[in-house]
């Protein structure tokens, strides 16, 4: 009988053991798994505004487009690889690009949110020029106006020629 009870306490010895290394491991999975899942919440943007963020989607409050999940995945460079990365991307070079031109003399807008239309087309913008001289302004600048957004003082949205073509130079 001793026998028996010894070999019963070395089989249960032998389980716990084993047991507890596994149960501690399987834990460790679990938790590291909830911290995994904790650091990836799901971001939710506007397409055409990719700064507005929320946690849930919604409507973006600067435009009233549905906000989309933002795919967080990025290739081994680190260069933006989703459309809205990509956007996002292009309008701060733009921004950037835009800056420089203002510093350089070659950019001088006519409208509160300097327009795009010039300086991609010719990396300059004399639509504030055009607008004291009253000469056309590029299609940005003119719906600006109309909207609004005119930056010159002095100048009512009537008095703003618009162009239906491209600025020539």
């Amino acid at each position: 009988m001793n026998r028996v009870k010894w070999m019963g306490i070395v089989l249960l010895i032998g389980l716990i053991a084993v047991g507890v290394p596994l149960h501690a491991q399987e834990q460790e999975r679990k938790d590291e798994h909830a911290t995994h899942q904790h650091e990836e919440k799901d971001v939710y943007t506007c397409e055409m505004h990719p700064e507005v963020k929320a946690d849930k989607p919604g409507k973006c409050p600067k435009c009233g487009m549905n906000l989309v999940l933002k795919e967080t995945a990025k290739s081994n460079t680190g260069k933006p690889t989703t459309p809205s990365e990509k956007i996002a991307n292009a309008k701060s070079l733009l921004t950037e690009a835009k800056k420089a031109l203002m510093k350089e003399g070659k950019y001088n807008c006519c409208i509160e949110d300097p327009c795009d239309e010039c300086a991609l087309a010719h990396q300059s913008c004399p639509c504030a020029n055009n607008v004291k001289a009253g000469k056309e302004v590029c299609s940005q600048c003119y719906g600006g106006w109309q909207r609004g957004e005119g930056a010159v003082p002095g100048v009512k949205p009537s008095q703003v020629k618009g162009s239906s073509h491209s600025h020539k130079h």
